[in-house]
C-alpha cells in the first residue's frame, strides 16, 4: 500500500512584465519535495511434520520503500488586468498558460523484516519515475494591491491540469489535477 508523503508548500520566484495597459506576462520557477512510501507484506505457508502430523506455519516478512524527490514547476502565463497598469489601486486579473514540470533528486531507501523481527536496511537505487517531466495547461484568477511604497502583494488561485504523471505504477500515482493558492510579494 502506498502513502503519500509529500510536502503541500512550496516556494520560489515570479517575475511580470506589462505588455499593453490591461495585459502582462508573468513566470514563475516553484521548487516543491515530492514523496511517497510503499510497504509489502509476503505471507509464506510452511508444511512442517511435527510427530507424523503436517502442520501449517506461516512466516510474515514486510518491506518498506521510502522514496523522495522535488519537482520544479515553471508556469508561464498571460494575465489580463481589469484596470489599466497606469490607474492606481488594487486590481483583479485572470490568466492563462502553460506549465512545465521536471522531477530531480531522487532516493529511495528500503528496509526489511522478517519474521524473526530481524531488521535490514539498506539504500536501493532510486525509483524511477514514469515520466521525469510533464507538460500542463494552467487556468487561474487572483488579484494586485499596491500600497504606496510601489510594493505588490499578489494573492491568486491557480488550476492546473499535467498531461503526463510523475509516478503511475503500482498504488502509486502523482495527481493530474493541482489546485494551489499563491502569494507573491513583489516590487
Amino acid at each position: 500500500m502506498t502513502s503519500d508523503a509529500s510536502s503541500r508548500i512550496g516556494y520560489g520566484l515570479t517575475a511580470q512584465a506589462g505588455v499593453t495597459d490591461h495585459f502582462a506576462i508573468a513566470a514563475g520557477i516553484y521548487l516543491r519535495k515530492i514523496g511517497y512510501q510503499f510497504t509489502t507484506t509476503t505471507n509464506t505457508t510452511t508444511n512442517v511434520v511435527e510427530g507424523g502430523t503436517v502442520v501449517p506455519t506461516v512466516t510474515t516478512t514486510s518491506t518498506h520503500d521510502d522514496t523522495r524527490g522535488r519537482l520544479l514547476d515553471v508556469p508561464v502565463m498571460v494575465r489580463y488586468f481589469g484596470k489599466s497598469r497606469h490607474v492606481p489601486g488594487s486590481r483583479w486579473f485572470a490568466e492563462l498558460g502553460a506549465a512545465w514540470r521536471d522531477s530531480t533528486s531522487f532516493r529511495t531507501s528500503m528496509d526489511s523484516t522478517d519474521a524473526t523481527g530481524v531488521v535490514t536496511c539498506c539504500t536501493a537505487e532510486p525509483t524511477v519515475p514514469t515520466h521525469r517531466s510533464a507538460l500542463g495547461y494552467v487556468v487561474g484568477a487572483g488579484l494586485q494591491f499596491i500600497d504606496p511604497f510601489g510594493i505588490r502583494v499578489v494573492p491568486e488561485v491557480r488550476y492546473t491540469r499535467w498531461r503526463d504523471e510523475i509516478f503511475n505504477n503500482l498504488s502509486t500515482h502523482t495527481q493530474q489535477n493541482q489546485l494551489e493558492a499563491n502569494i507573491t510579494l513583489s516590487f
